[in-house]
């Protein structure tokens, strides 16, 4: 039979055991405390376990036990340090108290109906009852075990205790994630065996570890202006939250010599938490830039190479992993003299399949008279600016960078500023458009020959901005040009070279033409030749006064030429 001896906590003891209880913000934080001291007893494992005995109306009985395998305690331990809080020695001296007491407290933060423990060490096996921390029971008991056993039995509605089984593992998460020693949580309810609590001590997208001895560091790359951190004791959550101790870059720093506050929400800012920051910059400014260059040199070509590629999911993908590079890449390139040690880098992506560095970009913007071409994925113009010696920068956040860190240059997409139309051989047009190009051009000629030539184009090539046109104006048809380039006006084609008038002949106007060419050739090139003569250029100024009477001739010219037409095209009808 056990042994019994009860023993009362004095006035004095009661009022700062509930100032101790008191000073735990979350009930669920005796999880913690709990672990904690199953840690620094040594444990190999530690097993939490919820169970739920059914009670009248809707009521369970709650049964949460934290069970290790450390060396556990004989009496002179569980008297001069578990049991110190609850007697009135020392007359209340914090400064007597251990923590391995303070943290036992914890354990009536939800107001439990009864509190347990079993332990035992050296051949003595106990168990403590606690009704509440003014009272206690201690037991000597015969049977041998090993450890220590905490139960905390509470009663509480059936949803009560869905809600605290589901926040008990939240909680034990967030505090133990990281823990040195195996943590396997139990509900009784899901029947399923107890799960491994523990995740890796390890960062999402991490770039960099440090090791030295008592004190681990994981950092990665953020694009939040605040990143997240987190300070570890052994792998306890000492604090987790988000802050720019580096601007864009996430850490965890786990180390034996941090420690918490009298709080224990919070970690200690000693010399230790000042040393473990310091090492944080150093890592930041001597270590971390050459991981952010192999990182973004690597990133640009994969950016580069899915872009040449026509792969706009793979574009987007490699983007947001450089994006999120990105605020240490403006801290790190903060300073002129930064930038220019590391301009060398080619950290920026082309639309060619190669990387840029910053110097790379500078010559490109100086050689196409200030202007920063980029695309969104390759594109004919594209390559065909590549041939010309003239880079392309994909699109993305590099842009807005590229143009602040030196020359600015004003940004165009290069699909927009240039123009590659395909010329076709009349053979290839179809035979509708044919038909019609042979009228434009004899009906040209009768009024002058403005054009050089009227030719059959297709302007369907990826990203062309001139889809919607019906024709444009070149000297050397099918070349590379500039969408920017002004036709020359109509009124004024004899005193200037003449141009080729490339026709779309996928536009849905073009087409119509060509349909009504097949009745009434004449009205169909009158119409073509009008819309390209009023589209295809301003008058000078010096003119405009003569604009009017010119356009009519003109037009006046046009029309008579296809009345001839018609009547001719009408005479050979009746004829047949």
């Amino acid at each position: 039979m056990p042994r019994k001896s009860a023993r009362g906590s004095t006035t004095s003891a009661q009022g700062m055991v509930k100032d101790l209880v008191g000073q735990f913000s979350d009930p669920l934080d005796f999880y913690r405390e709990l672990i904690q001291n199953a840690i620094d007893a040594g444990s190999n494992r530690i097993d939490v376990a919820l169970e739920a005995q059914p009670l009248a109306k809707g009521r369970v009985l709650a049964t949460v036990s934290v069970e290790d395998d450390g060396e556990g305690m004989d009496e002179v331990v569980i008297d001069d340090y578990l049991l110190v809080l609850f007697k009135s020695t020392k007359e209340d001296d914090l400064t007597k108290i251990g923590k391995f007491g303070i943290g036992f407290v914890s354990v009536f933060a939800p107001k439990p109906q009864l509190v347990r423990l079993y332990t035992a060490k050296n051949g003595e096996s106990w168990r403590l009852d606690f009704p509440s921390y003014k009272k206690y029971e201690k037991y000597r008991m015969p049977q041998p075990r090993e450890g220590t056993r905490v139960e905390l039995h509470k009663e509480m509605s059936a949803e009560e205790y869905a809600r605290f089984a589901e926040e008990s593992l939240t909680r034990i998460r967030h505090w133990c994630k990281h823990a040195e020693t195996r943590i396997y949580f139990s509900e009784s309810s899901r029947g399923a065996s107890p799960s491994l609590v523990n995740e890796p001590f390890a960062l999402e997208g991490e770039s960099l570890r440090y090791r030295e001895e008592g004190t681990e560091i994981a950092m990665a790359f953020s694009a939040d202006p605040e990143p997240f951190y987190g300070f570890y004791n052994r792998g306890l959550t000492l604090k987790e939250g988000k802050k720019a101790f580096v601007p864009g870059v996430a850490l965890k720093v786990k180390s034996r010599y941090l420690e918490h506050t009298i709080t224990r929400d919070n970690v200690m800012e000693d010399d230790n938490y000042r040393k473990a920051l310091g090492i944080v910059m150093r890592l930041a400014k001597d270590e971390l830039p050459e991981r952010l260059r192999a990182e973004l040199a690597e990133i640009a070509l994969n950016v580069s190479r899915c872009a040449a590629a026509g792969d706009r999911e793979g574009v987007a993908k490699h983007t947001e992993e450089w994006g999120r590079r990105l605020p240490f890449l403006r801290w790190l390139f903060g300073g002129f003299w930064s930038r220019w040690r590391r301009s060398d880098w080619k950290i920026f992506p082309g639309v060619a399949g190669e990387a840029l560095s910053i110097h790379d970009v500078h010559e490109a913007i100086d050689s196409s008279g200030g202007k920063l071409y980029f695309e969104e994925l390759g594109s004919p113009v594209a390559r065909e600016l590549a041939k010309r010696g003239i880079m392309v920068l994909a699109a993305g956040p590099w842009l807005n960078e590229v143009n602040a860190w030196g020359r600015a240059g004003q940004t165009a997409k290069a699909s927009t500023a240039f123009i590659l139309p395909k010329v076709l051989k009349d053979e290839d047009a179809p035979l509708a458009v044919r038909s019609l190009l042979t009228t434009l051009r004899w009906a040209d000629s009768q009024c002058g020959a403005k054009y050089q030539g009227i030719l059959a184009a297709d302007f369907t090539y990826p990203d062309s901005s001139i889809q919607d046109r019906i024709f444009v104006t070149q000297k050397e048809p099918g070349a590379l040009g500039s969408s920017s380039e002004r036709p020359r006006s109509s009124l004024l084609w004899l005193r200037r070279r003449r141009l080729h008038a490339l026709l779309n002949t996928a536009d849905s106007f073009v087409e119509g033409l060509a349909a009504l060419h097949e009745t009434r050739p004449g009205l169909a090139a009158y119409l073509c030749l009008k819309v390209m003569h009023l589209s295809d250029g301003e008058v000078p100024s010096e003119l405009e006064d003569r604009y009017c009477n010119l356009a009519e001739k003109l037009e006046q010219t046009l029309l008579e030429t296809a009345l001839r037409l018609d009547a001719a095209s009408a005479l050979a009808l009746g004829q047949a």
